[in-house]
């Protein structure tokens, strides 16, 4: 009975007290710990939950009548940048070549190349773009004439408002393929 504390029972109500302390304070920091864990798990998830807006992808790029019939004119694509959690607004997305088609059509060419991402340039004098990057060569239209390039310039869909604003659908497209891959 040495071991014993003077006025403690063996097995008595004091172990079982500590218990029930061990276990709330248990509990109290899994709670804790879950409305930390909650918020930081959405923060990280946060750039996969979200979904593209509708839409999101038609940009104003000029006005119909300042557009030329003969020679192409390249547009700025001004819009939102969303890279994961940051949001940039009024950046400069790329550039398309855009030219009147007929009376009311219109020809919008991205303006990237299809071989390695370079910036296509239009070639007034001859009436043709030109990759400088390794001389990828395409006629108005956008059809490859020369070069390394797999393919013709990305067409893009175009529409025009009521009040004669053309609309592009801005879209990118991978690279060193035959095959316009949109990219997301």
């Amino acid at each position: 009975m040495a071991s014993e504390k003077v006025g403690e029972i063996p097995g008595g109500p004091s172990t079982g007290r500590r218990n029930i302390l061990g276990i709330i304070a248990g509990l109290s920091a899994a709670a804790a710990g879950a409305l930390w864990f909650v918020p930081g798990l959405r923060y990280v998830a946060d750039p996969l939950l979200r979904r593209p807006s509708a839409g999101a992808r038609w940009k104003r790029v000029a006005k119909l009548d300042d557009l030329p019939s003969e020679l192409p004119i390249a547009c700025a694509v001004i819009g939102e940048r969303v890279d994961a959690w940051t949001r940039s607004p009024a950046q400069r997305l790329g550039t398309v070549f855009l030219r009147k088609k007929g009376e009311r059509g219109l020809v919008a060419l991205q303006a990237e190349c299809p071989h390695l991402g370079c910036s296509i340039q239009l070639d007034a004098d001859a009436h043709r773009f030109a990759c400088p990057c390794h001389e990828s060569f395409f006629d108005l239209e956008g059809k490859q004439t020369s070069g390394p390039s797999p393919r013709g310039m990305d067409a893009l869909e175009t529409r025009i408002t009521a009040e004669g604003d053309v609309e592009v659908k801005f879209e990118r497209f991978r690279t060193q393929t035959r095959d316009r891959v949109e990219l997301g």
